[in-house]
């Protein structure tokens, strides 16, 4: 063995042993910066200025978040379209093919016509290399984004994690979960997209199911006899009864029909609630639901029409969040028939003046 292979094999060795060592030392330097990071959100919590008035924590809780995963060898980056290894495989064999023609031909010396099949050996390559390169897929391909928005989630898992967790250290998460104002509205919507009556108006505040009833009796009123305190009696006792009333059957039926017919296009995993506050009274906040598609969501800096925007009032009844209203602004007024303060309502607009 000579000196020079000798040297070489140190060589390796210690570079392995260095690559080794500075790997180490990053993980060591991140869970420093973790643990520091920490101690820095506990002095912070004791600074009401930055506490109240920055979103220093939310910050530092966002950064934390993104060190951990990767510490923990969680992958992070933008999704990849897989490699399409069948024109891989193609382009290598037509390339190493028309590639050695051309340098077959040349060989001795050079001739015009292995243009012809050296350009096909180039754009072979260029094939291969496009297989590996711009996999990246954007966010929001589907078009799903309105004009004037700009989408949140950058591609970046980093980011995306960041500011999910900085949403939940700013108290605004409390709105997503599933007792929240956007949860428990998500929540209805599914449910009645799947003809589930019964558990969807569990989430549905009784005045809401109250009209509904007075909507269904009025508009069937034929058969029930055009007697308004036969109906209102009816509907009280639908109320009450709910399941084990004789006509809740025909009436939740209806209901299901009516939603599936209105929101027939809908699909509730596209769906993404606004992250703003909305709040129109003491107990009641307006819900924004709205398609997102792929894109994980979307900001906008200026008045925007948002296509397929549902907007839900919500109230906080007991401490539960409940639906007060799937149509405007204002919770419906019970009677017969009910007012539910939408302009056109054909019920409105048949009765006498």
């Amino acid at each position: 063995m000579t000196p020079e292979s000798i040297a070489n094999a140190i060589a390796a060795v210690v570079a392995s042993i260095g690559t080794l060592a500075g790997f180490a030392s990053r993980r060591r330097r991140w869970r420093n910066e973790i643990r520091e990071n920490l101690s820095l959100i506990e002095e912070i919590n004791n600074n009401s200025l930055l506490k109240e008035h920055t979103p220093a924590i939310a910050w530092l809780t966002g950064k934390i978040a993104v060190d951990v995963a990767k510490l923990s060898g969680q992958p992070l980056g933008t999704p990849k379209k897989p490699i399409p290894w069948s024109n891989v495989f193609f382009s290598s064999i037509f390339g190493m093919g028309f590639g050695y023609w051309t340098y077959a031909l040349n060989e001795n010396e050079f001739v015009w016509y292995s243009v012809f099949p050296g350009t096909v050996a180039v754009l072979m390559l260029i094939s291969l290399l496009g297989s590996f390169v711009n996999r990246e897929i954007p966010p929001g391909s589907d078009g799903d984004i309105p004009d004037g928005a700009h989408p949140v989630n950058t591609g970046e898992a980093s980011e995306e994690i960041s500011r999910t967790i900085a949403l939940q250290a700013l108290g605004q998460g409390d709105r997503y979960a599933d007792d929240g104002q956007i949860g428990v509205a998500y929540r209805f919507i599914k449910l009645m997209k799947e003809g589930q009556f019964d558990e969807a108006i569990q989430s549905a505040d009784a005045n809401w199911i109250l009209c509904r009833i007075q909507s269904w009796l009025w508009n069937n009123r034929g058969v029930f006899e055009n007697d308004l305190d036969r109906l209102s009696t009816l509907a009280s006792e639908m109320l009450h009864a709910r399941s084990d009333h004789d006509l809740w059957a025909q009436f939740s039926s209806a209901e299901v029909a009516s939603f599936a017919e209105a929101w027939q296009h809908l699909n509730p995993e596209t769906l993404g609630g606004a992250s703003r506050r909305r709040r129109v009274a003491r107990d009641h906040e307006l819900v924004v639901l709205a398609p997102v598609g792929d894109s994980g969501g979307y900001f906008v800096n200026s008045a925007t029409i948002v296509p397929g925007a549902l907007t839900f009032l919500m109230r906080r009844n007991e401490g539960r969040w409940l639906l007060a209203s799937h149509l405007t602004a204002a919770p419906p007024t019970p009677g017969l028939p009910p007012a539910w303060w939408v302009v056109g309502d054909p019920s409105i607009e048949d009765l006498e003046d």
